[in-house]
């Protein structure tokens, strides 16, 4: 059975729960914690560690390209180079398909903490999968990433 965790930062308005941004990313959820503990915005400690790991994929990206274009590459380097931009493609797919998924959790996950609020660490369990759910309430932040926005 296939095992995930979806995040929910929420903020309170007037005494009601919204959902400020989901994550699934293992390494996102950590950023998140790690964010809370230190006082920081946990939103914008994503969106900066996102930006990190798109200019370092974005450097490797370019490399390999690169290394592609020269006229007398031995084949198995070209060869190793196509396996890896093919990959990268099947892996950008996954997350588009893992963060529609998500968002379904997500907002699934948000009516039941909505209906009891003491439920901040809970367990979703279908046919195929179980998907834990771990809400993190947050003071104030701005909503708005890739991930998810502001859902209610």
């Amino acid at each position: 059975m296939k095992e995930g965790t979806v995040a929910l930062v929420i903020r309170f308005d007037k005494d009601a729960p919204v959902l400020v941004e989901y994550f699934s990313d293992e390494a996102e959820i950590v950023v998140v914690e790690d964010a809370l503990k230190a006082g920081e915005d946990p939103i914008l400690k994503v969106q900066e560690y996102r930006a990190r790991e798109a200019e370092e994929d974005e450097e490797f990206g370019d490399y390999v390209e690169d290394l592609l274009s020269k006229p007398f590459l031995r084949p198995e380097i070209q060869l190793h180079g196509l396996q890896w931009m093919k990959s990268k493609i099947r892996i950008e797919t996954f997350k588009q398909t893992e963060a529609q998924a998500a968002k379904v959790i997500a907002e699934y996950a948000i009516n039941i903490f909505k209906q009891d609020q003491d439920k901040t660490d809970f367990i979703l369990v279908g046919p195929t999968a179980k998907v834990r759910i771990r809400v993190f309430s947050v003071q104030s932040v701005k909503a708005g990433s890739s991930s998810g926005s502001e859902v209610a």
